[in-house]
């Protein structure tokens, strides 16, 4: 048994290898077809395009990874239906169970393989040389280890210090001069919160306005709105997608918006189907297994495949779904991200029961 368990592992492994390469190359033209649309500049600007559609391949190839699932695993079923070599294990007394057991095994190592580069290579590959924020904000913007993120606008001057799980800007300090160069205010904040019109909420505020002679120049507000002049691209580089940030960043930053009573609902969609990828692909395995266990001739295998495809895509459009439909009726969110994976693993435990 351990030979033909180390077997079977081999083969749908095997085809983890080409359904990814595949459904990957598919994805990264799609990538270079969207970015095209935008313009060239020479050979250096397809290049260019080449890589940034390289670096989004990763994290799409997550996001489908129980679609790659079932392929995988149906492409191996089907393999093994094609050379009788599942009907010679079950005449052999090895039940459709005992084999489902161990196809098992690899889905749920990709699908923790996947969680582990959520958690560190993901991250990593965001954080590209764009996303190092300081060549991509221009002339008015300088990025330093030392002195964070200084950015310039008219007389007005933003320093961030660092930002907290990569999207909270911390130790933030403005400065706003005269037209002679001379300083009228200071406003510094312990860390500040971007709010989805583009302003900044700076939390326990503490603001100088040297234009007053008296001695209550200095000021503190537990809150204070400021309209940030970042614009939407500089914007964009300095908050990172909740999706680009690791698995546990992403849980602090949860928690952190809901002791503040901040939205966090969509924040949280996000951690929770990425923590349900490996019950998804466990469904879609038990789903493969259940059309594998149904006797077909050979000339069916492509039939097989396409219902596989359809099943896969068809989950993963559900799963978008009842997340939009969760987030407009605010719905518990655990509960919305795991549901569709507990009913496709529920539905086919049902039909690999009735098949064996």
């Amino acid at each position: 048994m351990k030979l033909l368990s180390a077997y079977i592992i081999r083969r749908v492994l095997l085809s983890f290898v080409v359904s990814t390469l595949a459904v990957g190359s598919l994805l990264w033209l799609l990538q270079m077809l969207d970015r095209l649309e935008d313009g060239l500049s020479g050979a250096m600007g397809i290049l260019i395009v080449a890589m940034q559609s390289m670096l989004a391949v990763p994290e799409a190839l997550i996001d489908l990874l129980p679609v790659i699932t079932i392929l995988a695993t149906a492409a191996a079923m089907s393999g093994f239906q094609a050379r009788n070599e599942l009907t010679i294990m079950r005449a052999a007394g090895v039940s459709i169970w005992k084999i489902t057991g161990v196809v098992l095994i690899p889905g749920f190592a990709v699908a923790l393989l996947a969680l582990g580069a959520l958690q560190w290579v993901i991250p990593n590959v965001q954080q590209g040389p764009e996303r190092l924020i300081g060549q991509s904000l221009g002339e008015s913007g300088l990025w330093h280890p030392w002195h964070g993120l200084w950015v310039r606008q008219g007389d007005e001057f933003l320093n961030v210090q660092s930002l907290r799980l990569g999207r909270i800007p911390t130790e933030v300090d403005i400065y706003q001069f005269s037209s002679d160069g001379d300083l009228l205010r200071h406003i510094s904040a312990g860390e500040a919160l971007v709010e989805s019109d583009g302003r900044w909420r700076l939390e326990q505020a503490l603001v100088r306005d040297y234009s007053q002679t008296d001695r209550n120049y200095a000021t503190r507000q537990d809150a204070l709105i400021w309209d940030s002049f970042l614009s939407a691209r500089q914007l964009e580089l300095l908050l990172r997608p909740p999706a680009s940030l690791p698995l546990s960043d992403l849980w602090r930053y949860v928690q952190g918006l809901k002791q503040r009573n901040q939205e966090v609902a969509e924040f949280e969609m996000v951690l929770w189907r990425r923590l349900a990828l490996p019950l998804s692909c466990l469904g879609m395995v038990l789903a493969a297994m259940a059309t594998a266990a149904v006797p077909l001739k050979s000339r069916a295998v492509s039939v097989r495949l396409v219902a596989a495809m359809a099943l896969g895509l068809g989950f993963q459009m559900l799963a978008e779904v009842a997340s939009y439909m969760g987030l407009v009726m605010a719905w518990p969110v655990p509960a919305v991200a795991l549901t569709p994976p507990l009913l496709l693993a529920a539905l086919a435990w049902w039909l690999l029961a009735k098949a064996r």
